[in-house]
């Protein structure tokens, strides 16, 4: 499956969407279109982290959206926590029922679990109801330091090991992310070492300042850096290029496809949801993923709409987990 990404467009009113989105709490319902029963009263829709952050701003746009397609008033609650875990924890054991829905996201759901094995939930104790969207990464240098992304491959290949390139922390995509291009390269995994900050802004900051070599971070993050020409972007992770950055080359065009990651936020539910909840997110979804105030709404945070079903969901997010799962044993990072 492909992606096409429109953040040109968004980049330009990201700090407006982000200042309107972060007042909004709930959206009022307008007429019922649900199949059946379901539902017949409002819908809690958890966050497992704090209020406006990228993943509490995605929400809100769905809660803004979705009631007129789904029938009924949808509330975001925000319950932070563990990096995700106990806002996740706090959906898997709610009443199956539909009322309680996780907004899920690649670190709560996937590289917690993936990384943590003794953590009170695994990646698949939900039900995948849709993914929404996904947030491609760039690898990032400073400018005039390589040219293309062939001299920096080239780096990685002569300086082993003398290279750092800067993380938005332990586990993270911006930590694994790198990692997965040493080994589509075959190099080792100790190529460059790595340098962990708090998010991706201080790891660009750092970049800049000259304290690491390079950074694959979430394009939000960076983008007025590289449209500054702050920084040099020589490769994105998404399957096609982005209008954003035409010039950039992706993973895939440089023969590196398994390289093409990237982060996300869906919807999920306890395990065991009735199928006629299953049935009436699933076209919900659809539905509110091709309509054009959400694809606005959500082009504005920086995000790229990508919807997958529910069956499709879960298979994507076994697949993220295992790939994350090997990454962490080969680092000796799960625990």
């Amino acid at each position: 499956m492909t992606f096409v990404a429109n953040l040109s467009r968004p980049l330009k009113g990201l700090a407006v969407g982000l200042a309107v989105l972060s007042t909004l709490t709930m959206a009022a319902a307008g007429p019922a279109r649900a199949d059946g029963d379901y539902p017949s009263q409002p819908i809690r829709l958890v966050v497992p982290f704090g209020p406006g952050g990228s993943t509490d701003l995605a929400a809100r746009v769905l809660a803004k959206e979705l009631p007129p397609i789904i029938g009924a008033d949808i509330a975001v609650i925000n319950v932070p926590g563990a990096g995700g875990a106990v806002g996740t924890k706090q959906v898997i054991d709610s009443a199956a029922d539909g009322y309680t829905l996780l907004m899920a996201a690649i670190g709560s759901n996937v590289l917690r679990p993936a990384l943590n094995p003794d953590l009170p939930y695994h990646y698949d104790d939900v039900t995948y109801l849709g993914r929404t969207q996904i947030n491609p990464n760039v690898l990032i240098v400073r400018n005039g330091t390589y040219a293309d992304f062939a001299e920096f491959q080239q780096a990685l290949e002569t300086r082993q090991g003398k290279l750092r390139y800067g993380t938005a922390g332990v586990g993270q995509v911006t930590h694994l992310g790198p990692i997965l291009l040493y080994q589509a390269l075959d190099i080792p995994t100790e190529a460059a070492t790595p340098v962990h900050y708090d998010s991706d802004p201080a790891a660009m900051l750092a970049l800049m300042q000259g304290e690491v070599d390079f950074v694959q971070a979430n394009l939000p993050s960076v983008a007025s850096a590289i449209q500054g020409d702050q920084v040099k972007a020589l490769a994105v992770t998404t399957p096609e290029r982005i209008d954003a950055l035409p010039d950039v080359p992706t993973y895939t065009e440089l023969g590196l496809p398994d390289v093409s990651i990237v982060g996300w936020r869906g919807v999920a539910g306890p395990k065991d949801l009735p199928q006629d909840v299953v049935d009436s997110w699933n076209r919900a979804l659809a539905e509110l993923t091709r309509s054009d105030a959400w694809l606005e709404a959500t082009r504005q945070l920086g995000d790229d709409p990508a919807y997958l079903n529910g069956a499709d969901f879960t298979e994507f997010a076994k697949q993220d987990f295992e790939r994350y799962r090997a990454i962490g044993d080969s680092l000796g990072l799960t625990h």
